[in-house]
């Protein structure tokens, strides 16, 4: 074997060496970092332990489009700059935490009585809200029945998935990542 046929030889075992090394790293890599709305078992405990949501928290991630497909479920309102008031569309579930998801977010707390009405997701918003929460059914599926729709996220591995716009493809609700 010549000395060149022994180099490439030796690197490209190295290579696949340390290749295997990072394939077998990465599951576990990703498994720690994971940062995102979760749930087991049934349902009825699946929210009230979440994040804060709000234009200080969160402000730009998939958990923020979690929340607002449940504004767009229950027809929750928002008020513009000219105090006009307009209902929570489906493509404004974006997964930004903008004046119209905060605004909505404090019509939906105000309509549903919970006592801290100031537009930021808290606990009594979250334990609130997954009391819709049905399901698991099949394909790992879970129905929020809101007042103005039935919406559904996906729930793989007690990790909850959202789509943006309410379309397209499931995105995991990482509290960190948008989109």
């Amino acid at each position: 074997m010549s000395m060149r046929t022994r180099v490439v030889a030796m690197a490209t075992a190295a290579l696949l060496g340390a290749g295997g090394a990072g394939i077998a790293l990465a599951p576990a890599a990703n498994a720690a970092s994971y940062h995102g709305i979760d749930g087991g078992g049934g349902v009825t405990d699946d929210w009230q332990d979440e994040e804060n949501l709000g234009v200080d928290d969160y402000a730009e991630s998939n958990a923020t489009a979690l929340w607002e497909t449940v504004l767009y479920a229950d027809g929750a309102k928002w008020q513009d700059d000219d105090g006009d008031w307009h209902t929570f569309q489906k493509n404004q579930i974006d997964g930004s935490f903008g004046p119209e998801t905060e605004s909505a977010t404090q019509w939906w707390q105000e309509h549903y009585g919970i006592p801290e009405n100031d537009g930021v997701v808290t606990d009594q918003s979250w334990t609130f809200a997954q009391r819709w929460l049905v399901g698991p059914s099949s394909g790992s599926v879970i129905t929020y029945q809101g007042d103005a729709r039935n919406v559904t996220f996906k729930r793989i591995s007690g990790k909850y998935r959202v789509r943006i716009k309410g379309t397209g493809p499931w995105k995991l609700a990482y509290y960190e990542q948008r989109g």
